[in-house]
């Protein structure tokens, strides 16, 4: 897993982690901070569960009503492609995850709420509000 900050330093993320456990109401407030997540997997493929699930909850209707500029794509293969995750964020920072294969969708989750807590602490350093720029 890659992150990419919107200066171009890249930094690994230890998927070994702890998972960030957050309630549903931050988690609402958090995918304020996401401007497009693009998913690509195969939707008969086993290993591809946790994606397929992932694009069920950031399509629910509690999240997009709190996004609505958000934009959620997914590109269904045919073929046992590996699954991935590309999630673009408003200050232009971006996760790729390459292979989500063997991660669960709440790892998943824990990894768009972790980077989306880092530009929400940033921004609140510098006195920024969310709606300034998005």
């Amino acid at each position: 897993i890659t992150t990419k900050k919107a200066n171009s330093k890249q930094r690994q993320i230890d998927s070994d982690l702890t998972m960030l456990r957050i309630s549903r109401s931050e988690s609402t407030r958090l995918f304020k901070y996401v401007a497009k997540v693009d998913i690509n997997f195969c939707p008969w493929n086993k290993k591809s569960n946790s994606s397929r699930e992932l694009w069920r909850r950031l399509t629910s209707k509690r999240l997009l009503a709190s996004n609505p500029k958000v934009v959620v794509d997914t590109k269904l293969t045919t073929n046992l492609e590996t699954p991935s995750t590309y999630i673009k964020y408003v200050d232009g920072s971006d996760l790729k995850i390459d292979d989500a294969s063997s991660m669960s969708v709440d790892e998943l989750l824990s990894e768009l709420n972790i980077a989306a807590t880092a530009i929400d602490n940033e921004w609140v350093m510098e006195g920024k509000e969310l709606d300034d720029d998005a």
